[in-house]
């Protein structure tokens, strides 16, 4: 299960839900670090993958993309209109249902049973509350805040506690998301060393078919090294990997795997 998920969403929530309340009419125009959205598009988007969970049976665009990502645009272009009022109240009704949901899906009742999510693969309803975690924490500290986005506010904790569920669904997405992508380039193990909050040691390697991420292997020679935060951003293709990557070993044999991964 994962109710250090559950509890990471919710502080989030409340940092997003507070930044927006106090948002000036301006700032909500303002071009967020996500490319083509504005602040308030991101803070739309946040509130459509919360309506996702909380009401599955909502209404999709006509001729939906079955990209995840072109989904994502699709929900935020049908909203383009909204006032800022109408925004954070859709986010605040839509991330509290949300929240609800992802809690009773920590019961046994649901926990193991899975779910396919279009491009991304397959997933525990358990882990669903670290895909939220992910989300926010992403958008909040790349998207929105400054350094990386527009809005000039003090800086949220980024903690254990948040940075841990987000590893979790971003470990979880590695092999669901780019094992194709990385049959090619990933030709024997590679170790990552994640240090910082929530630091953590990691092997991807192939077992036949399968991309395996084992996270009990000791690491090989070839290591890639960043701290905990920059990888929320480089892995997500907010930024370049070899501005926060220290390598060990084979740089020719590291460095195309590190391209090719993006996860989302």
């Amino acid at each position: 299960m994962s109710l250090q998920g559950v509890a990471a969403t919710e502080s989030l929530m409340k940092e997003l839900s507070e930044l927006a309340h106090g948002l000036s009419a301006d700032e909500w125009e303002l071009e967020s670090a996500a490319v083509g959205w504005r602040v308030q598009d991101v803070i739309v988007h946040l509130g459509t993958f919360c309506n996702l969970i909380a009401d599955p049976e909502m209404t999709m665009p006509e001729n939906a993309p079955s990209t995840s990502e072109r989904l994502n645009d699709a929900l935020v272009d049908e909203r383009r209109h909204w006032t800022a009022a109408e925004a954070v109240d859709y986010y605040q009704a839509q991330s509290n249902a949300a929240l609800a949901t992802l809690a009773a899906l920590q019961g046994p009742e649901y926990s193991e049973a899975t779910i396919p999510l279009a491009d991304l693969g397959t997933y525990r309803l358990a882990e669903l509350s670290n895909a939220f975690a992910f989300d926010h924490l992403v958008h909040l500290t790349s998207d929105l805040l400054a350094p990386h986005g527009p809005l000039d506010r003090t800086a949220i904790d980024v903690d254990a506690a948040r940075v841990g569920p987000a590893l979790d669904w971003m470990l979880a997405g590695l092999p669901n998301m780019y094992a194709d992508a990385l049959r090619e380039p990933l030709t024997r193990p590679l170790g990552f060393d994640l240090t910082g909050p929530g630091a953590r040691s990691f092997v991807i390697s192939w077992g036949g078919d399968h991309l395996l991420v084992d996270v009990a292997a000791d690491l090989p020679a070839d290591v890639a090294t960043s701290s905990t935060v920059d990888f929320l951003r480089w892995s997500t293709k907010r930024s370049d990997w070899r501005h926060a990557v220290t390598i060990t070993g084979d740089r020719e044999f590291v460095s195309p795997v590190l391209d090719t991964i993006n996860i989302i």
